[in-house]
């Protein structure tokens, strides 16, 4: 990103209190993937706010931020009615990025998620990132902090570079498309185009389709009997513009899994012209509804998954 970090460190800065909601949550009965997203966006905002970019999310904004990817964990389940906060600290400024950590806790201080996001500095009007003036620079040295280890992929990595496969690519490696649909106004950011938490949203809408990763949602038993599938670290990559109106298909395949977890990957692109608009990797894992606790795939599980592995698939 070009620039290093001082070697003196500050604080995280509070930068979003709220809760989880019981309209936020899914099947599994805790917070959906989406809304962490639309809580970190606001602690965003509020971090940039703080650094004196107080213009910079209003409607007459002549620049603002777009995020580039983002690394999100699943540490302690938030559900219904329990209180959050999110503290935001600053990693690396760029000539014109940045990458921002934000931690989510508990009311009690347990983490229940960290998200570490790049996000780039954009002109309304090219929507093209340009560099940062000096003035910002010199507000944000007070804010930089250092990254906590829980933050840090577990079994991802920062150096994945996305190829961002077009739909003739995904169809060629035989990846199945699970949805389509169509993105509609409300989903769409300052720079008007679909925000993070509006494709990842497509991801929930679809899992019950995801029957490749997760062959046990094709016996009725299995969630007759409280049990399902959770996601537990992602890494996303925001790889072109969808626009209001515009229809989307929606790929996912298999990479990998073994006893403990699965690895999935999925792709969104435009439905007229193949192009790749977002790709995300995700760390699965087979979950308990009534214990609320992880499940260890059995030998004939693990099995069944190697079928379905699509070679050559990546993000």
């Amino acid at each position: 990103m070009g620039i290093a970090t001082p070697n003196i460190m500050g604080d995280f800065i509070k930068t979003w209190t709220g809760e989880c909601s019981a309209w936020e949550c899914d099947g599994l009965g805790h917070l959906n993937m989406r809304h962490y997203i639309t809580k970190v966006h606001q602690a965003r905002q509020m971090f940039f706010i703080q650094l004196g970019l107080i213009e910079a999310f209003k409607p007459e904004a002549l620049s603002t931020v777009r995020v580039r990817d983002l690394h999100i964990k699943y540490l302690g389940e938030a559900r219904p009615d329990n209180p959050l906060y999110i503290e935001t600290g600053l990693l690396k400024l760029g000539d014109m990025d940045i990458r921002l950590c934000h931690m989510m806790f508990h009311g009690d201080g347990r983490m229940a998620a960290t998200i570490v996001e790049t996000l780039e500095h954009i002109s309304l009007r090219s929507k093209m990132p340009f560099p940062w003036n000096k003035k910002f620079r010199d507000s944000a040295k007070p804010y930089y902090v250092e990254q906590p280890q829980p933050s840090k992929p577990r079994n991802l990595s920062y150096d994945t570079k996305p190829q961002a496969l077009n739909d003739s690519e995904l169809k060629k490696l035989g990846v199945k498309q699970i949805g389509t649909g169509v993105f509609q106004p409300h989903e769409m950011g300052l720079d008007g185009s679909a925000t993070p938490q509006a494709l990842m949203g497509r991801t929930t809408e679809t899992i019950s389709h995801m029957t490749d990763g997760y062959p046990e949602f094709l016996d009725p038993d299995y969630h007759a009997s409280g049990k399902s599938g959770a996601l537990l670290e992602a890494q996303v990559f925001m790889n072109g513009r969808a626009e209001a109106g515009d229809g989307y298909k929606f790929y996912a395949g298999l990479v990998e899994g073994n006893s403990y977890t699965r690895k999935l990957i999925h792709n969104v692109v435009d439905v007229v012209t193949g192009v790749n608009l977002f790709s995300m990797i995700g760390d699965g894992c087979l979950f308990d509804l009534k214990a609320r606790k992880l499940i260890k795939a059995s030998d004939a599980q693990v099995a069944a998954l190697q079928k379905n592995v699509v070679k050559g698939l990546t993000v």
